[in-house]
């Protein structure tokens, strides 16, 4: 009788072991690829809102930089304004939360908008990240009396 057929039942129970430890390597390499795969999504995601407010500030210069916010928030443009201030702050959300460092970047997009942020009109954030930016925006932008 030939050595493996001796050791038929070891060389088995090596077989099954090996097979496990397979199957465990494939589902951590599946679970790591959807994990990269959700990762550069929310990245992308988040280039894509950014770039999309970007394009909304070349439409509307005025209200990328506006000139009196108080006044604009009071006007018929007011909603379209609140709109493009709620669109700044999602993009500046996502990209806080994929890729660190835009903190800067984001304050001075946030500072021609200094007089509607510390209003009693302005957005309080939907979210704890956006209400912690906005937190921090306020704590440092804002004095105790509100321009609007």
């Amino acid at each position: 009788m030939p050595a493996w057929a001796r050791h038929a039942a070891a060389i088995e129970a090596v077989a099954a072991v090996v097979t496990a430890a397979v199957a465990v390597a494939a589902l951590v390499g599946v679970k790591l690829q959807l994990d990269a795969n959700d990762t550069l999504q929310r990245e992308q995601s988040a280039r894509d809102a950014f770039r999309a407010h970007l394009v909304l500030a070349v439409e509307k210069p005025g209200f990328a930089r506006p000139a009196d916010a108080c006044a604009l928030i009071a006007s018929p443009d007011g909603g379209a304004y609140s709109a493009f201030v709620d669109h700044l702050l999602y993009s500046a959300e996502q990209m806080l939360a994929v890729e660190a460092g835009w903190d800067t970047s984001f304050d001075a997009l946030l500072q021609p908008h200094t007089d509607y942020l510390c209003s009693a009109e302005a957005p309080t954030g939907d979210t704890a990240a956006t209400r912690t930016l906005l937190s921090r925006f306020r704590a440092t932008h804002c004095s105790v009396a509100a321009a609007c």
